[in-house]
């Protein structure tokens, strides 16, 4: 009975099926995680002093293009320069917004899988909005946390162990003075009608037309005065 052939085996195929796998592996096991959000029964209010509207507000975690800061002066700028890290779903009735995401290697966002730009070492931001675009009815709050900082570099240890970073609201403290809107009674651009020691609040981005006409009769009484 003639024996069956053999084959010689190929051990160098294997190695090299399992490096590519080590390889496909790779970015996966040198991304920083990030967990952030509020907590649960946060007090999120408008510039009316409103529960914030699960159906109209977006909560979003990013940062500007490098030399670009965020101010009154050029608000009609930064949605151009307004880079997304991650968007967090809200829950209105539950009053939090959270959200996981993690920094590829090379700093990109796994939000913008295949493109975006680099976060590494740009200022962490918060901005909650209805809309982007400058008009009546337009909601901010856009603040920086000191407690944050900037976006690190990646996390380069194997498989992925370390802790993820984690933002939350409850990390802003009386000295972090936000851009628009307010946090915890401390105040920064915009304009409202009523406020008080929220955990966040959103300032509307155009006055109410009352605003504007109180401010119009006041510059006239001032005006008044001044020649008598």
């Amino acid at each position: 009975m003639t024996p069956s052939p053999t084959f010689p085996k190929r051990p160098r195929c294997k190695w090299i099926l399992w490096c590519c796998f080590l390889l496909a592996l790779s970015p996966w096991a040198q991304a920083q995680n990030f967990s952030w959000g509020s907590e649960v029964f946060s007090d999120l209010r408008d510039s009316e002093g409103e529960v914030l509207d699960g159906a109209s507000f977006v909560f979003q975690l990013g940062a500007f293009e490098s030399g670009f800061t965020p101010t009154s002066a050029n608000v009609t700028d930064w949605e151009t320069h307004w880079m997304v890290f991650d968007q967090a779903a809200y829950n209105e009735g539950l009053g939090y917004f959270t959200s996981t995401a993690s920094m590829n290697a090379d700093g990109t966002s796994s939000y913008q899988p295949g493109g975006g730009a680099s976060f590494e070492g740009l200022t962490v931001y918060l901005w909650v909005y209805n809309n982007t675009t400058l008009s009546a009815g337009t909601e901010w709050f856009l603040g920086s946390v000191g407690a944050w900082g900037a976006f690190p570099t990646p996390d380069s240890e194997c498989c992925g162990n370390s802790l993820p970073i984690e933002y939350s609201t409850s990390d802003l403290s009386g000295t972090d003075q936000p851009v628009w809107g307010s946090q915890g009674g401390n105040a920064g651009n915009g304009y409202y009608t009523v406020t008080g020691n929220h955990t966040l609040q959103t300032f509307s981005a155009v006055p109410e037309p009352s605003t504007m006409l109180l401010t119009a009769l006041t510059g006239m009484l001032l005006a008044f005065r001044r020649k008598r």
